[in-house]
């Protein structure tokens, strides 16, 4: 590296601010485009982009269908569908997945049966799961409602493990289905189909990231 030899394995180097060769030869650098997409998860693919027991994974939906190496912000579950963004901008993920930024999520959730009235206001003044983690309020409102199946829309902006399932677990409810509807100003038309995928374009970035609502470093985000 610029005509000494480096023995040091984790030396942080900016491409295009040294010479470096190996046996010889003159590395080059290219700095890869950040971009970021919108992907419908369909049911029945991970969260994840490999998987040792041969189970569909995000990389196989993406395979061949976007060239560049990106990564996944967040999770849903393998029975889950719905958004998802991938991208390889590592500020834009830290800022989406951050609970201080305060993007919201909002879910369709079907279960059987019915909230009562007092359950949904709980829900609304946030509740206590059964690992202890005291929830935000959230939003939520009745989308729809039979003898045996009701759907909610339930609104969060944090990213606790299974958090929709384990607030209707509180009350003793079973979630058959669970949609990913939208994430910050980025909704589920963009990507109606499970399967599609859209590349988000520089305006619709911006737009996710001014949703973004960053609490001063003074300000006590402690739950009692």
């Amino acid at each position: 590296m610029n005509g000494r030899i480096e023995t040091y394995p984790r030396l942080d180097v900016i491409p295009g601010s040294s010479e470096i060769l190996l046996d010889g030869s003159k590395l080059s650098f290219s700095i890869e485009e950040k971009v970021v997409y919108l992907v419908n998860k369909p049911l029945g693919y991970l969260s994840a982009m490999s998987d040792d027991r041969g189970r569909k994974t995000l990389a196989d939906l993406i395979s061949e269908r976007i060239k560049e190496r990106v990564f996944h912000v967040g999770r849903l579950d393998q029975d889950s569908c719905g958004l998802i963004i991938m991208t390889n901008d590592g500020d834009l993920a830290n800022l989406v997945s951050h609970p201080s930024s305060e993007i919201e999520k909002t879910y369709v959730v079907g279960i059987k049966g019915r909230l009562t009235d007092q359950d949904i206001e709980a829900v609304r003044a946030g509740v206590t799961l059964a690992d202890g983690f005291r929830t935000a309020p959230a939003k939520i409102r009745l989308v729809r409602s039979d003898e045996d199946l009701s759907k909610y829309s339930i609104t969060i902006h944090e990213g606790h493990k299974r958090e929709i399932r384990e607030i209707l677990r509180v009350f003793n409810k079973q979630v058959s289905t669970l949609v990913r509807v939208a994430i910050g100003t980025l909704g589920i038309s963009l990507v109606p189909n499970p399967g599609d995928i859209k590349r988000l374009s520089k305006r619709e970035i911006e737009s996710l990231k001014k949703g973004a609502q960053k609490r001063s470093p003074g300000k006590d985000n402690k739950r009692l």
